[in-house]
């Protein structure tokens, strides 16, 4: 099954509306049209919503669920570059700039992707000039994540990278009672985001499970202290 409107969610009622660009629309207007212009498909796990090198199609937001940016090696080794989360703009710098995908996006669970096609965006961004500095504000930030991540690989030790990305990744808790946690997240995975080997990755989950910061749960990580893990990261986690 393909994208329709039948699968695009209601942005008016959606829980995630706050983090989305649609939240960043100054009008009711415009907020109408990006609604209306969305069709939308639903992703099993594993599910590749689109490839590394094709040629943009349009903008994507993640509705619901996980999915994960890939790029590929010449050998055909898979490196992990991010995890967008509900209201997180895909494919929107490749969009903009009219390059081809400079990644592959994968659900990493049953997930809601919108897409609005290339013609739509012009069309709105065009006949609402205000929604372009939103998405270039979207720009901005994917930027600035991006430069922070360099830094932190260039400059944090290991152990800084590793407690930043935990906190990063975690889902809230669902209640006061419950603790936050990082979910479905390999440790090849989690070592990708912090720019770590797998090996030092374990040691270092192992050292903080020992001082009591976190605990394994079968494929899970709660995190038991956010504020000292905030700490070892340093001050841009």
């Amino acid at each position: 099954m393909g994208f329709s409107k039948k699968e695009a969610p209601n942005c008016d009622w959606c829980p995630f509306k706050e983090n989305c660009f649609y939240d960043l629309l100054d009008d009711k207007a415009s907020k109408r049209m990006w609604r209306d212009m969305r069709i939308a498909n639903r992703f099993r796990s594993g599910e590749t919503v689109f490839y590394e090198g094709e040629t943009p199609t349009g903008v994507y937001v993640v509705c619901t669920g996980k999915v994960k940016i890939n790029k590929a090696s010449r050998t055909g080794q898979q490196l992990l570059m991010r995890i967008e989360s509900p209201g997180d703009l895909v494919g929107h710098i490749s969009t903009l700039a009219e390059w081809p995908y400079a990644g592959s996006a994968e659900a990493m669970e049953e997930s809601v992707v919108s897409m609005v096609d290339q013609d739509s965006l012009r069309k709105f961004l065009s006949k609402h000039p205000k929604a372009a500095l939103a998405l270039l504000r979207e720009v901005a930030r994917d930027v600035r994540r991006g430069e922070a991540k360099a830094r932190d690989i260039a400059f944090k030790p290991a152990r800084g990278r590793l407690a930043g990305t935990l906190v990063r990744m975690m889902t809230p808790a669902a209640n006061k009672k419950a603790k936050p946690m990082v979910s479905n997240l390999k440790r090849r995975e989690l070592a990708e985001m912090a720019g770590l080997t797998i090996e030092t990755t374990v040691r270092l989950l192992k050292d903080f499970e020992g001082s009591d910061l976190i605990q394994r749960k079968a494929k899970d990580i709660v995190l038991l202290d956010v504020e000292k893990l905030r700490a070892i990261s340093g001050h841009f986690a």
